[in-house]
């Protein structure tokens, strides 16, 4: 039989741990925000009273987006159409909603084409071992402050085009000694980190120079494990910039849209937070 139903706040170490077994780098506290925060919700799927699947929504309101994330089928119940049954249900229940998306792979994305979703743009995940990005002079950088935190939550949301400050807040929470905001205060980045990557994330800036700043400052917080960002494909100069600096592109995404397609981001939002989150 198969059932499904939402993941308890108390399980959320076995969401994680289902993350760790595919190679993502979903930090437990991210996994344990997926099951608490109020416009978040996760789901396991269950065949004979076995977790095999999850998936879980992040909702924008009034009813506008659904971000569709952490879509995992475990390695022995493949090909079963579990992740089909798990896209359904959240579908199902966000049918009112204008917008649902998600982050593909290509192969991943031939599960969610027969359900409509239709691809609107591509992203790129560079990685790097030992980056050494190049700085741009006379444009300083510092360690975001508590009061510097809902300007830069307002900033996302301009080019995010909802507010993410439970994410955000949260980020900082977490992960708040590798967020940085340039001296001028108009620009900003984020961080995560687990197993696999520290993630530089969700840079936000209206000029390339204080991106560069921003990502070379951040790239030099913290060296003991491989880094990360990841950029929507127009980013063709600060993509360009990354590589300069020891960035490899390791492989591609696609945004994918059911419904309404969203406009294109600003070129302001140089690298996204991470479609795992939303």
């Amino acid at each position: 039989m198969i059932t499904i139903r939402e993941i308890r706040t108390s399980e959320s170490g076995i969401l994680s741990a289902m993350s760790d077994a595919v190679n993502w780098n979903n930090a437990p506290s991210e996994c344990g925000l997926i099951t608490s925060a109020d416009n978040m919700k996760g789901f396991f799927l269950e065949a004979d009273g076995e977790i095999a699947g999850s998936a879980g929504m992040v909702t924008y309101e009034p009813q506008s987006l659904v971000f569709i994330n952490l879509v995992i089928v475990k390695e022995q119940f493949r090909r079963r159409g579990y992740a089909t049954r798990l896209i359904e249900h959240i579908l199902d229940l966000t049918r009112n909603y204008r917008t649902r998306r998600l982050h593909a792979t290509p192969a991943g994305s031939k599960v969610y084409a027969p359900l409509g979703f239709q691809p609107c743009r591509t992203i790129s995940f560079f990685a790097a071992e030992s980056p050494c990005l190049k700085t741009p002079e006379k444009i300083g950088v510092h360690a975001m402050r508590p009061e510097e935190v809902a300007p830069a939550i307002a900033r996302d949301a301009e080019c995010f085009g909802f507010s993410r400050h439970n994410l955000l807040n949260f980020n900082y929470r977490e992960f708040g000694k590798y967020a940085l905001v340039s001296d001028d205060g108009r620009a900003h980045i984020w961080g995560r980190r687990w197993k696999k990557y520290r993630q530089m994330a969700g840079l936000v800036s209206a000029d390339l120079e204080t991106a560069a700043a921003l990502a070379s400052a951040a790239s030099g917080l913290d060296r003991s494990q491989p880094q990360s960002i990841i950029c929507y494909d127009q980013q063709k100069e600060f993509m360009e910039y990354l590589q300069s600096g020891g960035f490899v592109k390791v492989r591609e995404m696609i945004d994918m849209y059911l419904g309404e397609p969203d406009t294109e981001p600003p070129m302001q939002y140089r690298s996204i937070y991470g479609g795992d989150m939303g």
